[in-house]
């Protein structure tokens, strides 16, 4: 015991709780208290002694024992030698007097050791009932103490600023749980039943495979940032991030009774930090896509060649931002052309050319990603695709085959559209890098298209605007020529006609005269012809072209056209044979139109005939009419074919055939600007058929509609 916490001694024994602070408590006090029950006792027996002469010690033993007990050792001798003193004087003979006869010598000393003895139980007595009420007054306090401890530690668990749990026995009984673990949990545990019972979702979760590994190996588990999902009952399911430490609690034979948990959200630092590595990611990916945007703009303009440059393109995408990369492009015959394969692992280059062998198909499965982009017209973003997936939007096995091997987990398929038009479709995506697009690699997919769609329409305009130069050097140059062929003889008949006129100053024959202007006439005609084209193409373009409709029949105007050819025909050895049917073919059309269209036709015919027969057969044609002129001349080779009705076309040679490429041109829009069509069908070698079907009505079809045709 400290020296603080010891009780004060008054000779040798310990104060009374009672008597501690009281004014009888002092030293002189003490002594007081005995003197004064000395001098009552002294009275008393003074009183009684004529009754009870034979005892005269029984009162005085009364005040030793009261004065040793409230006193202590030193009070209560001071008694005994009093009541001493007052026994010899007053009770023992001689009475009055202090002498000591021998015969009370014994008496006395025998009551002194007996008071003496008295005293000193009396003090023990004392000091040890004085001892019990300090221990009994110090274990209320005590016990008072530590109901307070545990109040204020049980007010600073439940109030703590972390989740605690207590928990008791292999079942992980509950025996406490703070406010704030109740509020994470949605629910309020009820005390003395298992974990498992009151949140079942903590089995699934590993939670209750960690609280059983505890409470048998004793050993304690620390875990920082765990995902954990609590389902309360009434509320929707709540997705935290956990710092969690389990250790085991101890009996007082140290053995292992319980678990104390506890546990920190730290869901916003978690969140906070994931969203710190999004950004740090997104800022990478931003700079990777600005990179990739400003090397694709320099090798998109450093050429012409436009495949070229989207095959490096596709490389430099791959793989900074992809780990796959196909470039396909739209061929003039509606499909699509597969131009690149571009892949980051070297190890798939087996891979890569069996991807390489599946085409776009537009008219395939709808739910293939690079077919939907196009359908639609717009990018499309897919993200988390599983092999299920791929097999679903999959043209066929061995394709869903080959697209599962790629491992394929995130793609953006994006249509390269430039002026409306379709011109490709790129396409890339995400495996082994584990990489998912977003929004803003969408954004980054469709300007990257936009700057390849705008290449390659900048690099065809380019050709085109060369091929119109070109085309425009061309006609001029042939333009020129057939200008000068009908002029060059039409000068020289003039020159004749001159010299006959010099020769003949009085008249020159008629046979003469009648020779050259037939001659010029011809040329004329033919002059004229020319003009009329260039001026019909003029029109055409500026979508000037006017219709005149009328009731016209279609037999008697052929009949009319090939009568004006006979003459040209013969002149090259062919023969022209109509095929016509009884009934009329009337229609509402352009008559002199509808006339320059078989003209066209005809003279085509003539000038590629090679001196054989031509037959022209008009015929109905449901209800409108047919017009069939064919050939068997030299024939169209398969490459023109696509390209014949073109303006400023031509098959063959200007220097063999003349002409400005024009007549089929102005035949196709006229007979468009009717509301019919015209094909042709011809064998090299062997000739050619056109055919031209014309509707009854024509119905008003303005010419820019038969252009834009």
């Amino acid at each position: 015991m400290s020296p603080r916490n010891a009780e004060p001694l008054v000779d040798g024994r310990p104060t009374p709780p009672g008597e501690r602070g009281s004014p009888l408590a002092t030293h002189a006090g003490r002594y007081g208290v005995a003197l004064l029950s000395f001098l009552i006792t002294l009275f008393v027996q003074l009183l009684l002694w004529p009754y009870m002469a034979t005892s005269p010690f029984v009162l005085f033993f009364a005040a030793i024992m009261f004065s040793g007990w409230y006193g202590g050792m030193g009070p209560g001798l001071l008694t005994v030698v009093l009541s001493l003193a007052a026994t010899n004087y007053y009770f023992l003979p001689p009475l009055r007097s202090f002498d000591l006869p021998r015969e009370n010598v014994l008496a006395l000393g025998l009551y002194a050791l007996v008071s003496v003895l008295m005293t000193k139980l009396n003090v023990m007595h004392r000091a040890a009932h004085a001892a019990r009420l300090e221990l009994l007054e110090r274990e209320r306090a005590a016990r008072h103490e530590a109901e307070r401890e545990r109040a204020r530690l049980n007010t600073l668990f439940m109030h703590a600023p972390v989740h605690i749990v207590f928990t008791q026995g292999p079942r992980h009984v509950y025996t406490f749980s703070n406010a704030l673990n109740d509020a994470l949990l949605g629910r309020r545990l009820e005390m003395g039943r298992p974990a498992l019972e009151v949140v079942p979702e903590a089995e699934p979760q590993g939670l209750i495979a960690m609280l059983d590994r505890v409470y048998t190996t004793g050993e304690p588990i620390s875990v920082n940032a765990l995902p954990v999902r609590f389902s309360p009952p009434d509320a929707p399911a709540r997705d935290v991030f956990l710092n969690l430490v389990y250790q085991p609690t101890r009996d007082t034979q140290g053995r292992i009774d319980g678990l104390a948990g506890f546990g920190f959200d730290v869901t916003d630092l978690v969140k906070a930090r994931q969203q710190a590595e999004s950004l740090a990611t997104e800022l990478r990916h931003a700079e990777a896509r600005a990179r990739v945007l400003a090397e694709t703009s320099a090798e998109l303009s450093a050429s012409l060649d436009y495949e070229a440059t989207l095959r490096n393109m596709a490389k430099l995408v791959v793989p900074t931002l992809a780990d796959w990369c196909f470039v396909d492009l739209a061929q003039p015959d509606g499909t699509f052309r597969r131009v690149e394969v571009a892949h980051a692992r070297p190890e798939d280059a087996d891979l890569a050319r069996d991807v390489q062998r599946f085409q776009l198909l537009p008219e395939g499965n709808r739910h293939h990603p690079p077919t939907e982009a196009i359908l639609r017209g717009e990018a499309i973003l897919v993200d988390g695709m599983t092999p299920e997936r791929l097999r679903e939007s999959a043209h066929n096995e061995e394709h869903a085959r080959v697209m599962v091997a790629t491992g394929l987990v995130s793609l953006i398929s994006v249509p390269l559209v430039a002026r409306g038009r379709t011109l490709g479709v790129l396409t890339f995506f995400t495996a082994h890098s584990g990489r998912r697009y977003t929004g803003a690699d969408l954004s980054f997919g469709r300007e990257l298209a936009h700057r390849a769609a705008l290449s390659m329409e900048n690099a065809r305009l380019y050709r085109e605007a060369q091929e119109a130069v070109r085309l425009r050097d061309e006609f001029l140059s042939i333009a020129s020529h057939e200008l000068k062929t009908p002029l060059t003889p039409l000068s020289l008949k003039l020159q004749g006609l001159a010299r006959e006129l010099a020769r003949h100053p009085e008249a020159v024959p008629r046979r003469v005269v009648e020779s050259y202007v037939e001659v010029g006439a011809r040329q004329v005609k033919k002059l004229s012809e020319l003009v009329g084209d260039l001026l019909d193409v003029s029109r055409i373009t500026a979508g000037r072209l006017t219709l005149e409709l009328e009731d016209v029949d279609l037999v008697p105007l052929v009949r009319e056209v090939l009568a004006r050819h006979e003459t040209s025909a013969t002149r090259v050895g062919s023969t022209l044979h109509f095929e016509d049917v009884d009934a009329r073919l009337t229609g509402r059309w352009d008559r002199l139109r509808l006339e320059q269209v078989v003209t066209n036709l005809v003279d085509n015919a003539v000038k590629y005939g090679s001196g054989r027969p031509i037959h022209v057969r008009v015929e109905p044609n449901g209800s409108g009419a047919k017009l069939t002129v064919r050939d068997e001349g030299i024939g169209i080779a398969p490459e023109y074919l696509p390209r014949i009705f073109g303006r400023f076309e031509r098959a063959v040679s200007e220097r063999h055939y003349g002409g400005l490429g024009l007549g089929l041109y102005i035949t196709r829009t006229l007979v468009e600007a009717l509301g019919g069509r015209v094909r042709v069908e011809s064998e090299h070698g062997r000739g050619s058929t056109f055919t031209v079907e014309l509707p009854v009505d024509a119905g008003g079809t303005s010419t820019s509609e038969a252009t834009a045709r």
